[in-house]
């Protein structure tokens, strides 16, 4: 199984990974599914017939792809168990963190998450808890919109009343996207902050050839120094119009075109006639170094994250600041939770 949503800690003692449990792991039975399932049935004694519940709709909801399951590792120990059921009605059905490994910015991170699980199906999204948590955490809920809780129709627990709080999806990711810059700035390292770099055009197929490895330099007429050492993220230009990946700036030359072709010819990706087409009449120009190239998971089409936003997204020519533009921002911050792409501090673990 591939760690789609693998978080490293800058820590020696800590390492927390979060796994999305597939379709396969259900088919072949894996590590990380019977993991899962221990993580769950220790909740047997408050949920009697948790185990059934486990059998019968939450391993074949995620053959069919009606439920989203996630569990964390710290460690390799499991910290984390979370479960989603998509639908008009959506459902988040389960979600606990270990008490030792509890901290507001992980609640916020799993709620966004499962938030973006049910964007393409939800009107409503609904919870149950015990009344005991939402006396406790009523303000963690309320910063997502849900405002207020009713009995449940169903009581699930054995020893404690089972409340119900439901909201509007619009509500809800409104919410969603207000968080995801604090969460993405506590989450990430200055450098590797989204916040601090910057978001650029490149054509499709120059796209493929840094994927490829046969791309490693971007040039630009106009450009600033100042971005060396700051994330870039890749924006795919027609007919894609997508959220493509990342990368950082390693390094940023400045000189005459005839120079930088000559120094860098191999590393453009372009003809000789496509890369004059461009500089032609240009005194200086920049050769921008990219490394560490991924691409997201799944390109993030502009159409939808503008929906998503409810903002018209308007591509840069060459590049923009994402400090300065809000919109931009928060639509990537969606294909970072989307794509798992965090890296989490020490401080996220016992604080």
């Amino acid at each position: 199984m591939k760690d789609k949503y693998q978080m490293d800690m800058f820590s020696k003692k800590s390492d927390l990974k979060i796994l999305k449990i597939t379709k396969e792991d259900v088919d072949i039975d894996t590590d990380n599914l019977n993991k899962f399932k221990e993580v769950l049935l220790k909740h047997e004694t408050m949920y009697p017939g948790i185990d059934k519940w486990f059998e019968t709709k939450v391993l074949p909801g995620i053959k069919s792809g009606e439920r989203v399951s996630y569990i964390g590792f710290n460690n390799n120990e499991p910290i984390i168990s979370a479960v989603v059921k998509k639908g008009l009605i959506s459902k988040f059905c389960h979600l606990h963190i270990e008490e030792e490994s509890r901290n507001k910015y992980l609640g916020d991170l799993f709620f966004s998450m499962m938030t973006l699980d049910v964007r393409n199906t939800a009107n409503t999204v609904y919870f149950t808890l015990p009344e005991s948590l939402w006396i406790k955490k009523r303000p963690f809920f309320e910063s997502f919109g849900f405002n207020k809780v009713i009995k449940s129709e169903t009581q699930y627990r054995k020893f404690e009343e089972e409340l119900k709080s439901t909201t509007h999806f619009k509500i809800l990711l409104n919410n969603v996207l207000q968080k995801i810059p604090k969460i993405i700035n506590s989450l990430t390292s200055a450098n590797d902050n989204i916040f601090n770099g910057i978001l650029m055009s490149v054509k499709p197929e120059y796209l493929e050839k840094m994927k490829s490895g046969g791309k490693v330099l971007e040039i630009r007429r106009k450009f600033s120094s100042k971005w060396r050492g700051c994330r870039v993220t890749l924006y795919s230009t027609n007919p894609s119009k997508a959220l493509y990946g990342y990368s950082t700036i390693e390094n940023i030359s400045k000189g005459n075109p005839e120079d930088i072709w000559g120094k860098y010819e191999s590393d453009i990706g372009c003809s000789k006639e496509e890369f004059d087409n461009y500089t032609n009449s240009a005194d200086q120009i920049y050769a921008i170094k990219l490394t560490g190239f991924q691409s997201y998971l799944n390109p993030l089409y502009i159409e939808q994250v503008s929906y998503l936003i409810n903002k018209k997204l308007t591509p840069p020519q060459s590049y923009y600041s994402l400090e300065k533009n809000k919109s931009w921002s928060e639509a990537i911050s969606i294909a970072e939770l989307l794509h798992g792409r965090f890296q989490l501090y020490t401080s996220v673990i016992n604080t």
